[in-house]
């Protein structure tokens, strides 16, 4: 229930980490190992100052993994939706491929909820 995320998200306390969402679809088979192995070398991104947390998902967007590190070690949390999928996140083909979040947007990414809402007309 999102009573119950809500108080994951406050004893894991994103308040003060900068969050990424990987846009691409990611292998979730394998651990945190490789998963930091792909922030940093594929997307620059540092795990190891604590200040970071990267959101990947399946590529059936049914399944996200979140990896992070804190000053106790480090943090691995698989979230699986019950119905529906994640937000599909389109990007320009120069574009890296992620994007920021705020600590909403990732709990509404994280309950299945629409972050962007695609215009019918410019018009």
């Amino acid at each position: 229930s999102l009573r119950y995320w809500e108080g994951v998200m406050s004893v894991l306390n994103f308040q003060n980490v900068h969050v990424t969402l990987v846009v691409v679809p990611t292998d979730l088979r394998c651990g945190y190992a490789r998963l930091c192995s792909i922030a940093e070398n594929d997307l620059g991104l540092n795990l190891s100052g604590g200040k970071e947390a990267i959101v990947f998902i399946s590529k059936t967007r049914r399944i996200c993994k979140i990896i992070t590190n804190d000053s106790n070690g480090t943090i691995l949390i698989t979230r699986t939706l019950n119905q529906g999928r994640f937000e599909q996140i389109l990007i320009k083909s120069h574009e890296v491929a992620k994007c920021s979040l705020t600590n909403k947007e990732l709990e509404d990414f994280l309950n299945g909820k629409r972050l962007f809402v695609k215009k019918e007309s410019f018009w």
